[in-house]
């Protein structure tokens, strides 16, 4: 056996180890279903199996790969537990006040979560609300079918413009982050295609920021790469939607808006796992969860064309005030710079409910921008979902990718 496949079989092993621990609790689907851990060994030697039967042998990488699936699959069976479409329910909610003119925001702390999901704070800014109300005043079964159409497309559209292929992505719609985002129906969906539209249409870049402030970390792409005139242009497009909703939203509501987003910053202590969700601080002390953001956010300055936008999307994970799985979407480029094993390894350890274990797949992706021999080496990277794509975003013209 060469040195090749004694690495690959010790990450299935550690693979294996950590999916058995973090899944240990779980049913299918939860509370009172089946364990979660025997079905998942026993549909991953399935898939061993047929491959063996297939192709003659199995190699790590296949293993690696059939864990990381599978597991993901059954953690997103665990969501049927949850309140679908929960997000978009606080959006029509918002949308709803705003018409009838009631508080949105926040005006006090909050210690213990609202027994209707839909009543979770509200925190995007005032100029998404007419968007809001106009969503609110369509009948529900077309909203919510529509909504999720659009963002099943955003989520394809965004994985075709990376590289991926169908066939990969729609694999990849299992991906806790796209597939919790679709179940709830989280506008972070079509921020990840306004992620990677990026190289084509920068000013988006700018512009989204304004749904999300940490959206505004991948903007600073623009600047690293001397794009003026699509920062510019992001600028006034943003400054123009400003306007043009500040006569329907008013000046009182930005003053509620700043003062909510402050009771909520005093309430995620009190309801930690929900209202910081999978963010750092959550696990560390602010101050800790601070530095490492501006650590990251520095480091992935570092990082020129398409590799640099694919860092600032790592860097927008951690700078996250309050995380859930979809706020992962973001990281995808930066981590199909990862050899194919590798790569599995980051998508496993987002596959099952975890928490700090999640920036496990971060810190991998950060340990390759100064360990190059980690990096895919190109096209012939066997069970890679780029296929034949070198990097991320093949499509570009390298010239154009590398600014």
């Amino acid at each position: 056996m060469d040195r090749g496949n004694i690495v690959g079989w010790a990450l299935v092993a550690g693979v294996a180890g950590y999916i058995g621990l973090e899944d240990a609790p779980w049913h299918v689907p939860m509370p009172n279903g089946l364990p979660t851990v025997p079905i998942w060994a026993g549909l991953v030697m399935l898939v061993a199996f047929v491959w063996v039967m297939v192709r003659g042998r199995v190699e790590p990488v296949v293993v690696l790969a059939a864990m990381a699936i599978v597991a993901s699959l059954l953690f997103d069976a665990t969501f049927f537990a949850g309140t679908a479409f929960r997000d978009l329910g606080i959006y029509l909610r918002a949308g709803l006040q705003f018409r009838l003119d009631q508080p949105i925001y926040l005006t006090g702390v909050v210690s213990a979560l609202p027994t209707d999901p839909t009543a979770y704070p509200y925190l995007y800014p005032p100029p998404t609300l007419p968007f809001a109300a106009v969503l609110s005043l369509l009948p529900g079964p077309i909203v919510t079918v529509g909504w999720e159409l659009g963002l099943l497309a955003a989520t394809l559209a965004g994985l075709r413009l990376i590289g991926l292929g169908w066939r990969w992505s729609i694999v990849l719609l299992a991906w806790p982050p796209f597939a919790q985002g679709l179940y709830v129906g989280n506008i972070a969906l079509p921020l990840f295609l306004i992620f990677a539209a990026g190289p084509w249409f920068g000013r988006g870049l700018v512009a989204g920021a304004l749904l999300k402030p940490q959206g505004a970390i991948a903007g600073l792409w623009l600047v690293r790469e001397r794009r003026w005139r699509e920062l510019l242009v992001g600028g006034a497009m943003l400054a123009g939607l400003l306007i043009v909703t500040l006569p329907l939203t008013g000046v009182d509501r930005w003053a509620a808006w700043l003062e909510g987003l402050s009771w909520f910053s005093r309430s995620q202590p009190l309801v930690p796992r929900t209202f910081y969700g999978l963010a750092l601080a959550e696990y560390v002390p602010g101050v800790v969860a601070v530095a490492a953001a501006a650590l990251v956010l520095v480091l992935a300055l570092l990082g020129r064309g398409r590799p640099g936008l694919g860092r600032l999307g790592v860097a927008t994970v951690v700078a996250s005030p309050s995380l859930y799985a979809h706020g992962f979407s973001v990281a995808l480029p930066a981590l199909l710079e990862l050899r194919a094993p590798l790569l599995w390894t980051a998508i496993a350890l987002t596959s099952v409910s975890g928490g700090l274990s999640w920036f496990g797949a971060i810190a991998i992706v950060v340990a390759v921008w100064f360990v190059p021999i980690l990096r895919r080496p190109g096209p012939a990277d066997p069970l890679h979902p780029l296929a034949g794509a070198a990097s991320p975003w093949p499509a570009l013209p390298p010239e154009r990718g590398q600014g």
